[in-house]
């Protein structure tokens, strides 16, 4: 599956940036697409509806929110979600090396905006297969590795 991974400058700021990774609504599995937030991702000059990570990666309980807030579901979710789309920002832009994506971040250099796209492992309904070792959780899990194929968005 692609991600939409984007580095964009924080208006008014030296270098100050944004990171995101978003997954194109065509990736997402046909079911979950009516449940899934949609932001429009800027690719080039256009824009394509997207999705978080957390909506696509989240298990089918998610949807069942009654159950999903009394078992804790949302933070562990949120946890998984935001380690994976650190990994891809991290593959994809090397300055970012925080454990998980700031929502800002300061550069003592200033490398201007970027997007791409790149391939990944199949992220649908994924949380059950990442959850129990999200602390060890590596790039090479998701399918990716420093100098992979990046291509335009």
């Amino acid at each position: 599956m692609d991600v939409i991974v984007s580095r964009s400058r924080i208006p008014g700021t030296a270098s100050t940036y944004h990171y995101r990774a978003l997954v194109p609504l065509a990736e997402v599995a046909l079911q979950r697409r009516p449940r899934c937030v949609v932001i429009q991702a800027r690719i080039g000059n256009g824009r394509a509806p997207s999705t978080r990570i957390a909506d696509v990666v989240a298990p089918a309980a998610w949807y069942e929110r009654e159950l999903a807030t009394p078992l804790g579901l949302a933070a562990r979710l949120n946890l998984v979600a935001r380690r994976i789309e650190s990994l891809i920002v991290h593959t994809v832009f090397p300055e970012m090396t925080a454990r998980l994506t700031p929502l800002m971040l300061a550069l003592d250099f200033d490398p201007g905006e970027a997007s791409y796209r790149v391939a990944v492992a199949d992220l649908n309904e994924a949380f059950e297969r990442f959850a129990p070792a999200i602390d060890i959780l590596m790039a090479a899990d998701l399918g990716l590795y420093q100098g992979c194929d990046l291509r335009a968005a």
